[in-house]
C-alpha cells in the first residue's frame, strides 16, 4: 500500500541493508561506501537529492537525508560536490550508531539541540541565523567522543578522525578483509559466483 512504501522509506537507511549470513556484515555494500549525512551542517541546498534522487531525499525541514544506501556513480559525484562537505562515507557499524544517535539520541538531555525533533533550520530556509547552528551535530559529538575513548583507533572506523584519509585505519583494513570473507562465503554458498564461473569457462 501506499502507506506502507511510506514508512519504509522513512526506515533508518541502515535497517535496509541486506546483511550476510553472519547478520552484521552488509551483503553487496563495503564498509566506507555507506553514506550519513551530517543533517545539523547541511545547508539544504538540494543538489545530493537532484543527483541521486533514488538515494538522498530532502526533509520537511529543509535538510537532506540518505534514505536508501546505494554505491554508485550518482552516490560519489553528490558526496564530492556537496559544498559544505557535510556528507561523510563511513562503514556500516558507524552509520548504525550515527542513525541510531540521530533517530532516538543516546540516553543523555544535555544535547537536545541536536537531532531531529530540535535540530535548526538551514539559513535559507528560516532566513535568519540561530544559536543552535553553530552548536555540535550527532556527527561530530560521537566521532569525537571516539576519538577520546581508549577504543580509538582500535575500533576500526573507516571514518577515523585519527588518520588524514578515511579508510588508513590498519585496524579497518583488517575489518574490511573479515567481511569481504564472509561476502564470499556467502555469494559462493547461495550461488551467486556462479555466473562468473561459466563466464571464465567459456
Amino acid at each position: 500500500s501506499e502507506r506502507s512504501q511510506e514508512e519504509v522509506k522513512w526506515k533508518s537507511s541502515y535497517e535496509k541493508v541486506e546483511l550476510a549470513s553472519d547478520n552484521k556484515t552488509p551483503k553487496h555494500l563495503r564498509d566506507g561506501s555507506f553514506v550519513f549525512i551530517d543533517e545539523e551542517s547541511c545547508i539544504g541546498c538540494i543538489q545530493c537529492a537532484q543527483v541521486a534522487p533514488s538515494t538522498f531525499t530532502m526533509l520537511e525541514n529543509g535538510r537532506a537525508r540518505t534514505f536508501t544506501q546505494n554505491d554508485t556513480p550518482e552516490v560519489s559525484e553528490a558526496v564530492s560536490t556537496c559544498p559544505v562537505n557535510c556528507m561523510h562515507q563511513m562503514s556500516f557499524e558507524e552509520l548504525k550508531e550515527m542513525e541510531i544517535a540521530r533517530d532516538n539520541g543516546d540516553g543523555r538531555d544535555d544535547h537536545q539541540h541536536m537531532g531531529r525533533r530540535q535540530g535548526h533550520t538551514p539559513l535559507h530556509v528560516s532566513g535568519i541565523g540561530s544559536d543552535a547552528n553553530h552548536k555540535s551535530s550527532w556527527y561530530h559529538y560521537l566521532k569525537h567522543k571516539c576519538y577520546i575513548s581508549k577504543s580509538c583507533p582500535q575500533r576500526g572506523c573507516f571514518d577515523c578522525p585519527m588518520f588524514s584519509t578515511p579508510g588508513e585505519n590498519p585496524n579497518f583494513q583488517i575489518k574490511q578483509k573479515l567481511a569481504d570473507k564472509v561476502r564470499i562465503r556467502d555469494m559462493m554458498n547461495s550461488g551467486e559466483l556462479d555466473v562468473y564461473r561459466n563466464y571464465v569457462d567459456l
